[in-house]
């Protein structure tokens, strides 16, 4: 028997290089490996690696063209050309075809990538005659729709490792898959079956993923190769923007500390140099990461890795006295997700809230040299306009590089159903370059106007400022001491405060971006009395613009 796991390719306005590895498909690879050495299990990676190609908009997206309208090359640019990175349906199909597998599984984890991933499917099933097999948040999300679609054969919900291998025993013996933990098949009737949940293998009983099918030098962070690494699932918490629970359930797991740096020696002798942490919730178990902390000082005491935790680190329960123990260890970056500022927005979103940690945690962090970038959501059920200005405002203050995300929507996550959107739109607004999941274009002016104003903020935080203040007129004053898209971006800024318009800049001239609210700056503005940079300096505001 040949399986064949691919990872699909996706269309958007731009793909996040650094995050792409599949390890869930590299997890079963491993457990089928370990379980039938007798089957042959392929990952293919059919997303990264084969290059973007520029496509048309979407009519769906059209909406989209008054904020994205100019190809920018500004520092302050956002989207402007469509893309499908990854291998065309021509490809596709031809990979497979010369693979020549047995059985196709699909990872299906996005809800925006969801079409891809179904005309892969459909081709698949129609051209090749191939049974499918769809596995991913997204059809953990909405199972029987899936399964409804007569090109899916199968369809797995939740982690995938147990039903897998209880599958491929069936494939391989009587195909009695009513027996399947977590499968959705349909019988010789033609009916949907959907059976019961079970728990899934004790996470230090998996195989490490096997990336053996992956090039791993085309997984990299600023050059170097990086790898993901799980060392717990699901997550305590109950927060109503989050779907986690619809895949790993709400039994929250962890590694041992001994596997965790098992795995890790596996990957250094890989030659990985960075091992970005993807768990939902790292630190939320304070007792064991410190523990994993000293173990990895102790295991590796003149290592040169670096550690990250790009999903996003709980400041809540991360006490300011732990940067030191992570800095000797490698992190050198924190990503925090403060989300909001209003905790009353917070609140009925069971998001846990505690300013006085997460400014303990910046200060501490500073004073260490360690970066820190702080996570706000634009357009949270029931925020305001103002309460979104207030958080950004607020970020502006620190010295932390500030990381804006629009709010978007998957099916079923739990505050989905106050939405009201329709759900033939999810894909639509299951991305954040959708500019909010809302048909309010007031909000998604705004939305798009804050993730703008984020962008200057994050361009004068990391100038390289020598003196303890300098007011903004000062900087602009001597733009002509930088060069390339640094003097670019200060004649925007001269340009805003001359002629009250936002500007991009195409290469050849500056245009005005129609989608930027000039009332939303001004209101930010009066709320921002300077800027921290990321050195400690303060730019002053003095020019009103």
């Amino acid at each position: 028997m040949r399986l064949l796991l691919i990872q699909p390719p996706i269309e958007d306005f731009y793909s996040t290089e650094m995050r792409l590895q599949p390890i869930g498909l590299a997890y079963l690879k491993a457990i089928l490996k370990k379980t039938f050495p007798e089957i042959e299990v392929i990952v293919k990676d059919m997303h990264h690696g084969w290059g973007r190609k520029t496509i048309a908009w979407p009519d769906e997206l059209s909406y989209l063209k008054e904020f994205y309208s100019i190809h920018d090359l500004s520092p302050f640019s956002t989207f402007h050309h469509y893309f499908r990175f990854g291998a065309d349906l021509k490809q596709a199909l031809h990979e497979v075809e010369r693979l020549n597998p047995d059985l196709v599984g699909i990872s299906l984890l996005f809800t925006a990538y969801a079409p891809q991933a179904l005309e892969l499917a459909m081709a698949i099933k129609n051209r090749l005659k191939l049974p499918v097999l769809l596995g991913g948040s997204h059809v953990s999300s909405i199972p029987q729709q899936l399964l409804s679609l007569p090109f899916v054969d199968f369809v797995i919900v939740g982690e995938g490792e147990r039903p897998m291998v209880e599958f491929v025993d069936q494939w391989l013996g009587q195909k009695q898959f009513k027996k399947v933990a977590n499968l959705g098949f349909k019988d010789q009737a033609g009916r949907l079956i959907l059976n019961e949940m079970k728990e899934n293998y004790p996470l230090d009983d998996l195989p490490f993923p096997d990336f053996s099918d992956l090039n791993l030098d085309s997984y990299r962070f600023a050059q170097k190769r990086l790898s993901f690494l799980i060392s717990s699932r699901s997550c305590p918490y109950q927060c109503a923007f989050c779907s986690v629970h619809q895949t790993f359930g709400r039994n929250y797991r962890l590694r041992s500390v001994e596997n965790i740096l098992q795995e890790i020696q596996v990957r250094r002798e890989q030659g990985i140099q960075i091992i970005d942490f993807e768990d939902d919730n790292l630190t939320v178990n304070l007792k064991r990461f410190t523990k994993l902390c000293q173990a990895l000082v102790e295991a590796f005491p003149s290592s040169k890795m670096t550690f990250m935790a790009m999903n996003g680190l709980s400041y809540f329960n991360l006490p300011a006295d732990t940067l030191e123990l992570m800095k000797q260890v490698g992190f050198e970056t924190l990503n925090l997700s403060l989300v909001s500022l209003n905790e009353q927005v917070l609140k009925p979103l069971k998001r846990p809230y505690n300013l006085e940690r997460f400014e303990k945690i910046v200060k501490r962090a500073f004073d260490l040299k360690m970066s820190v970038i702080a996570y706000q959501i634009l357009g949270l059920p029931n925020e305001s306009i103002e309460s979104m200005i207030d958080t950004l405002a607020y970020l502006t203050g620190l010295p932390v590089r500030i990381g804006v995300s629009p709010f978007y929507v998957t099916p079923n996550m739990p505050i989905a159903q106050r939405l009201k959107l329709n759900e033939h739109d999810s894909w639509v607004y299951g991305r954040l370059t959708s500019l909010g999941a809302t048909n309010n274009p007031i909000l998604r002016r705004a939305i798009f106007t804050l993730f703008i104003i984020a962008r200057v903020v994050n361009f004068l935080k990391q100038l390289n400022i020598e003196s303890s203040s300098v007011t903004l007129a000062e900087i602009l004053n001597e733009s002509n001491h930088w060069q390339g898209r640094v003097q670019s971006g200060l004649e925007i800024l001269a340009r805003l405060i001359k002629q009250q318009k936002f500007f991009a800049f195409d290469g050849q001239a500056f245009k005005e971006l129609k989608g930027f609210d000039n009332q939303i700056l001004k209101k930010f503005l009066q709320k921002t009395k300077h800027i921290t940079t990321l050195n400690g300096r303060t730019i002053v505001l003095k020019k009103k613009f």
